[in-house]
Order: structure tokens, then C-alpha cells, then sequence
């Protein structure tokens, strides 16, 4: 009984010493958004006696922003009295929208390339060919996939190169690209991703095409509809609603394919002191999301990923038609 309560008031001590750090902690913040709260009062007060008197500052120096003295960029607000970060942009926060951009680069340019090369090829082929020639949009939906399954073989390690980036696991794309392509647990996990991701990809290059051609092909052959489809903005409206669509019927698999992406592929990441978590493929992480957020764990992110590519597929495919129609009228290619 002696030693237990010993051992029950060391613990006691313990409690009340790990306590009152965290009391000490949380003093010391509150003490230092005090402190940044009232610089932030002082400037503003300081900037708007200036700007009531009509004086410029001495010395032909710049007046201070509302913003605490710092230049701030358009459009961007700061109301007395609330901390520095909490209206105002900063320019170090601008440039952390674009982190990973050099892997986004490599992610879209090269595979793009690929994709609408193998695309304008097939498609060729497959509308000279007598029992698809009768259904366009047959033919627009299998050289969409078949230009979308060739592109993925650059598009997959490049796209674990910027996961990892953009997630934080890496800070440099030399980094990222030992993690993904330098370690046979990255390639492992690399071919695990590609295989999943032509779940997601090929789907989605097939739609999106098959609509942006479909909606110009009824459009001509509609008289009723006065609409010159070759125009830039009619392409990007087109472009737009095929990138819509199919990023939403394709949010699912890229859930899957980006847990896999980012799960991890070394020890460090993939253990922790109880067990060894091993990399698991596209059934066995649908498994995984299925059981930690039933069926809607599948449309997480949905709305996102829809606006997200419907600008940017109405912008890609209305470049790539004025380029092409530039580059056929200046017999570029003979």
C-alpha cells in the first residue's frame, strides 16, 4: 500500500507539472497575438492620421498601407483591429498556391502531348473504318481512351512527383522524384497508382473529347442552331461542360488513385512503433475508404475536382483547337 501511494502521488506531481506547461504555453500565445493585435492597431491608426491630414511622409517616402505599412494587392482588405494574417494577401502566401509547380508542369505537359497525338491519329483511323464511321461518338469515345491510356504511362510517376510535393512529404522536386522513381518501393507504388489511374484517366479523356466533339458535331448538323463552333469561346463552353462531366462521373477512382499516390512508400512513413503498414492496390484501398467513410467516401472532393477541371479542360482543349486551326492554315505540317 506504501509503494502504491507513492507511485500514486509521483503521478500526481507529474499531472500537476505537465499542466502547468500547458498553462504556460497557452500564457505565452495569447501574450503574442495580444502583441501582434495591438502593432496591427497602431499602424492603422498611424496610416489613417496621415491620410486625414493631407501630409506626405518626409522625405518622399511611401505612405503606409491599411494593411500595417505593407503594400497589399488588389482587392485585399484589412479591418482595424484584426491581426496582420487575418484579411490581408501576402505575396508569400500567393506563391504557396504554387507549390509543386514544376511537377504540374511535367504531370500535364508532356502527357498532354502524348494524349492528343495518339487521340487525332485513332480517330482518324477509326472514322475511316466502315463499321465505326456511322457512330462518331463511338469513335471519339475509343481514341479518347486510347490517347489517355498511352499518355498515363508518362502521366503517372509525373503525377506522384506532385502529390508528394504539393502534400508536404517532400519539399524539392529532386526530392520527390528519389521518393517516387529512386527507391523500388516508390516504383512499386508508382505502378500500383498507373494501374488505378486508368480507372480514372481513361474514362475521363474519353468523355470529355467524346462530349467537347459530340456537342460541335450536333451543333453543325443541327439548322435550327445558328452557332459558329469553331470560335474560341464556343470551344471553351464545349471544352468546359466535357471536363465538367467527366471529372464528376470520375471523382470516385480519383479517390482511390490519390490514397494511393500519397500512402506511404518508405519505413519512415510506412511504420510506426506498434506494426508496418504495407502499400495496398486499388481494390484494397477502395476497401479502405469505403470502411472509413462509407459510399459518400467516394465523392469526397466531387465539387472541387468539377470546377476545378471544367476552366481548365475548356481552357486546354479551346488552345489546342486554335493552335491546330493556326497551324493547318499556315500549312505548318505541309
Amino acid at each position: 500500500r506504501a509503494e502504491a501511494g507513492r507511485r500514486l502521488e509521483e503521478a500526481g506531481r507529474r499531472l500537476e507539472a505537465a499542466a502547468a506547461a500547458v498553462e504556460a504555453e497557452a500564457a505565452e500565445a495569447a501574450a503574442a497575438r495580444a502583441a501582434r493585435a495591438g502593432a496591427a492597431d497602431a499602424a492603422v491608426a498611424a496610416a489613417s492620421r496621415g491620410s486625414g491630414s493631407g501630409e506626405e511622409p518626409a522625405g518622399g517616402e511611401e505612405r503606409p498601407s491599411r494593411s500595417g505599412g505593407a503594400k497589399s494587392l488588389p482587392g485585399a482588405t484589412l479591418t482595424s483591429g484584426a491581426p496582420p494574417d487575418a484579411g490581408a494577401w501576402s505575396l508569400e502566401g500567393l506563391a504557396d498556391l504554387y507549390t509543386g509547380l514544376s511537377g504540374a508542369l511535367l504531370k500535364e505537359g508532356p502527357p498532354s502531348a502524348v494524349y492528343l497525338g495518339v487521340y487525332e491519329a485513332a480517330k482518324a483511323a477509326l472514322l475511316a473504318t466502315p463499321a465505326i464511321s456511322p457512330y462518331p461518338l463511338v469513335a471519339y469515345l475509343l481514341a479518347g481512351a486510347a490517347g489517355e491510356t498511352v499518355g498515363s504511362v508518362i502521366r503517372a510517376p509525373a503525377e506522384a512527383i506532385k502529390s508528394r510535393l504539393q502534400s508536404g512529404a517532400d519539399s524539392t522536386t529532386a526530392d520527390s522524384v528519389r521518393s517516387v522513381l529512386g527507391t523500388a518501393a516508390g516504383r512499386a507504388n508508382v505502378m500500383r497508382a498507373w494501374s488505378s489511374s486508368l480507372w480514372r484517366d481513361v474514362p475521363f479523356g474519353a468523355i470529355q473529347l467524346a462530349i467537347f466533339e459530340g456537342l460541335k458535331t450536333y451543333i453543325i448538323n443541327s439548322p435550327d442552331i445558328v452557332v459558329d463552333v469553331d470560335t474560341l469561346l464556343a470551344e471553351a463552353l464545349f471544352g468546359a461542360t466535357g471536363g465538367a462531366i467527366g471529372a464528376f462521373l470520375t471523382t470516385p477512382t480519383d479517390v482511390v488513385t490519390i490514397r494511393i499516390l500519397t500512402q506511404g512508400t518508405g519505413v519512415d512513413e510506412a511504420c510506426d512503433e506498434q506494426a508496418c503498414t504495407l502499400p495496398v492496390g486499388f481494390v484494397g484501398m477502395a476497401k479502405e475508404v469505403y470502411a472509413q467513410s462509407g459510399a459518400m467516401g467516394f465523392l469526397q472532393g466531387a465539387r472541387a475536382r468539377t470546377l476545378y477541371w471544367a476552366p481548365a479542360i475548356g481552357i486546354f482543349l479551346s488552345c489546342y483547337c486554335s493552335i491546330r486551326q493556326a497551324a493547318v492554315t499556315s500549312s505548318l505540317f505541309g
